[in-house]
């Protein structure tokens, strides 16, 4: 075993996991923390995946094809990750942005590689949602008047300060009742649909608002122009 995957799965399995009252209100994104989704017994992410994450990944795995496809499509000029005689790394500056251009069998793969696995749709809906059954991840309305029109997704016409992806954790109003960051805007993210066809959640950074909901679920494969490698990202479950 690889001294990278060892260092993964001790993380995982020291990882303390979180309520959504103790999470801090400060990004710590590499950490791999994870939050429990009521009592259902799964536990979601805590944030998206970054590019800084998928380098490791990379690097211990190796960006191989499955089905003729890449794990990352790393001939993409939206990839945040550059290979360096043979290391893969961060593009400097967005190491904490979340990765792009990942296959199904890589979101997948990475899932695996760390111990963990992708949500379902179900699962990913249910800590979108909360028990309120919220529309979006925040409330029922993407924006409301006052103190509550602060920008609260990385979405497409939107004043949120980000002209492609953001940071991981730049949202703090726009969190789930679960503590859960972006999931709504920023990449869309990877999941298990029905017989574990992928199917595809929660907006990104090039499409408007009402793909940001917590309901709406699209098929990569389907004739959605709004649905592009280069919003497509992931996080993992377990």
């Amino acid at each position: 075993m690889r001294l990278s995957r060892i260092l993964a799965v001790l993380t995982l399995a020291a990882m303390t996991l979180m309520t959504a009252a103790d999470i801090s209100a400060a990004p710590r994104p590499d950490t791999g923390e994870m939050v429990p989704i009521g009592d259902s017994g799964v536990h979601l992410d805590l944030y998206e995946v970054t590019n800084r994450q998928m380098s490791a990944f990379l690097n211990d795995e190796g960006n191989r094809r499955i089905k003729g496809v890449a794990l990352v499509e790393m001939t993409s000029a939206h990839v945040l990750i550059e290979e360096i005689d043979t290391v893969f790394r961060a593009k400097k500056g967005f190491e904490n942005h979340p990765i792009m251009e990942v296959s199904f069998d890589g979101a997948r793969s990475y899932c695996e590689w760390a111990g963990k696995r992708l949500p379902t749709e179900a699962e990913w809906q249910t800590a979108c949602e909360g028990p309120e059954r919220l529309t979006f991840p925040w409330g029922h309305h993407f924006r409301t008047a006052g103190s509550e029109a602060l920008p609260r997704a990385n979405i497409f016409g939107d004043t949120d300060g980000f002209l492609r992806t953001a940071t991981v954790g730049s949202f703090p109003h726009g969190r789930s009742s679960y503590g859960i960051w972006d999931m709504g805007g920023n990449v869309w993210e990877w999941t298990l649909g029905a017989g574990d066809k992928p199917r595809l959640r929660g907006g990104s950074w090039i499409n408007g608002k009402t793909l940001a909901a917590c309901a709406k679920s699209v098929d990569m494969g389907s004739s959605h122009s709004y649905v592009k490698g280069n919003s497509v990202g992931l996080r993992c479950a377990r």
